[in-house]
Formats: structure tokens, C-alpha cells, sequence
């Protein structure tokens, strides 16, 4: 229902992360279907979407949801796209699966994320986003339309989880002549008219210039050679101190409740905190299957997020092993 297909290309490619970079993000409906049924779904995701925002420090700039996808604009100083996207995809399927008795996926295993040049395109992705629902016919006036974040920003406290301040203190210095220049900027344009509006993007996944995206991939390429610091055998070694079992007990057929608990851990880590792929990581644990590590991993996720004692004992057992690999 929107024009984001000319900027899916990258699709497949890497995430890059960044501390303090801009992201937009689409995530949309497994095979297209709905995502949100009624408006008691949208307060829910959005009830979510706030949570995790505030639990992983993370920015709010603009957000537009509709049936079958979800726009966001994001902003994250600790460079952390992937621990926040991944619970709140993971908490919001569990809630609209329960309440609607389905089952399996709700959203696209892999969402879009574009890192945004603040300085030249942050503006315009953010009148992308407040004018979706326009473009896809679905009102006349972005302000006409209740779940985008477009009322935060002409009629400020109404949407009190978004951040304004990036976008609009690129239009001025007082709040009401920034107000009117958001308004001049972003209901001047009519995509229900004049076709929708395109985003530019290049290779990588960054929206901005060729400049910005050398200097992304230099801090790419320091981030690279940090997290190559962490070796599978050095995690091997501190999730057995942590968890209590033999190295060669990882790669038993027949395994105990803990033992298990520990592949799970050293997979997790292993996935993201080193540069080892899912082949790697499945031989060194003698699976056949490298969705066994991809299974594992998205358990360890599910556990994270469920907020039981269960979740924070894997908490500290995951900090533990962090201080035995760095010690």
C-alpha cells in the first residue's frame, strides 16, 4: 500500500549498526497478512513499541502503522537496532498470536532498516512517513489519520513517546516557526496526486551520500575489528566455567536440561559477539542443521523477553560469561 518497493534492494544485506545513527525501519506482515485486526492491536503495539524504546534506550522520532506493515523512525545512541527490534517483534507475536489463537510468525523474519543521513535526508524521510497513509488513500490530511505520529509533531504532548527535537530543529530555532514549517513542509506535498514519494538509497542500506556512507563504513569497519575480539573458544570455555558442564558434553547426543541451556548461551553469544557464522557455530557444536543455531538463538530471545525469574537468572548467566571472556 506504500512506495517503499524502490528501496528494498538491500534487502539481504548485512545490518550495519552504529551508536547514535538513524534508522527506518518497515517490518511487515508474514506473506503480507495483517498485523493489526482492530485498534485494540495498534494501542498494543504501540504500548510495546514505547516499553522497548524506554527499556533499551532508544529514540522514537516518528512511527506509522498500517494493516499489514509498520514504518518507524528510530534513533539509537547505543548503536542497538537489533536488541530492540528483535523483543519487540518477538513480544508483540506473542500477544496477537494468543489473542487471535494463531500460530508461527507474524511479521517477515527480516525487517528493512535504513540508516539515515540525518543531515541531508531526515527530513524528508520523516514527511515519508507522515504521508503514507495519504498516499495510500487512506485519508486526505496526514493529520486526519490516528496512528502515525503526525499530531506529535503540529500539536505538541499529544504523542508524548516521540523525540521531535532531530526533525524539527533542523527548521529554525522557535518551536512555533518550526510547528509551521513542518506543516508547510509536509502537507505541501500531495502523493495521492503526484504519485508517491521516493526515498533515495544507496548500496548497504544507507540513505545519504556518497561521504556519509564512506564514514559509515569506516565505523563499520572499527566495530568489525572489536567484535572479532571474542573467539568461539574462549566462549566455549567461559559458558562451561558459568553453566557447569565439560566442553565435550556440547556435543553429546543425548544431553541434560543444562547442558542444553548452555549450547543455547554459547550460541547467542557466539552470533553476536563474534563474526562466526551459523555453519561455524553449528560444527563446533557438532549440528547437522544450521537452523539449530538460528532456533537457539531465537530461544535464548524468547526467554530474554519474557520478564520471569527464569529470564533474569539468563541475564546474569550472560553477564557472567561476558566478564570471564573479557576478564
Amino acid at each position: 500500500m506504500d512506495s517503499d518497493e524502490n528501496i528494498t534492494a538491500m534487502a539481504r544485506r548485512p545490518r550495519i549498526e552504529v551508536a547514535g545513527a538513524v534508522y527506518h525501519v518497515i517490518t511487515r506482515g508474514n506473506n503480507r497478512q495483517q498485523v493489526f485486526k482492530d485498534d485494540r492491536d495498534r494501542k498494543t503495539y504501540l504500548e510495546k513499541l514505547s516499553h522497548y524504546c524506554e527499556t533499551k534506550e532508544v529514540k522514537l522520532l516518528c512511527y506509522c502503522l498500517q494493516s499489514n506493515h509498520v514504518h518507524v523512525l528510530v534513533e539509537t545512541p547505543k548503536g542497538n537496532l537489533s536488541k530492540f527490534m528483535q523483543p519487540l517483534q518477538t513480544s508483540y507475536t506473542v500477544y496477537f498470536n494468543r489473542r487471535h489463537g494463531h500460530s508461527g510468525h507474524v511479521f517477515e523474519q527480516r525487517y528493512k532498516a535504513f540508516l539515515v543521513d540525518r543531515d541531508n535526508y531526515l527530513l524528508q524521510v520523516s514527511r515519508y512517513l507522515h504521508l503514507n497513509p495519504v498516499a495510500a488513500k487512506l485519508v486526505k490530511k496526514p493529520q486526519e489519520y490516528r496512528w502515525s505520529s503526525y499530531r506529535g509533531y503540529i500539536v505538541p504532548g499529544t504523542v508524548p513517546m516521540i523525540s521531535t527535537e532531530a526533525v524539527l530543529d533542523q527548521l529554525g530555532v522557535k518551536r512555533l516557526e518550526q510547528i509551521r514549517k513542518y506543516r508547510e513542509y509536509v502537507e505541501g506535498e500531495d502523493p495521492s496526486s503526484n504519485g508517491p514519494v521516493k526515498l533515495p538509497a544507496m548500496n548497504q542500506g544507507i540513505m545519504g551520500d556518497e561521504k556519509f556512507a564512506e564514514q559509515i563504513q569506516r565505523a563499520v569497519r572499527v566495530k568489525s575489528v572489536k567484535r572479532r575480539s571474542y573467539g568461539l573458544t574462549e566462549i566455549v570455555d567461559a559458558v562451561c566455567r558459568v553453566a557447569k558442564v565439560e566442553a565435550r558434553e556440547l556435543i553429546r547426543p543425548l544431553r541434560r536440561a543444562r547442558v542444553q541451556t548452555a549450547r543455547e548461551l554459547l550460541m547467542y553469544i557466539a552470533r553476536n559477539h563474534t563474526e562466526a557464522g551459523l555453519r561455524e557455530i553449528a560444527d563446533r557444536l557438532s549440528a547437522r542443521d544450521i537452523s539449530t543455531v538460528s532456533h537457539g538463538v531465537r530461544r535464548v530471545e524468547e526467554k530474554l523477553t519474557a520478564g520471569t525469574a527464569a529470564a533474569k537468572e539468563l541475564e546474569r548467566s550472560l553477564g557472567r560469561i561476558h566478564s570471564l571472556i573479557q576478564a
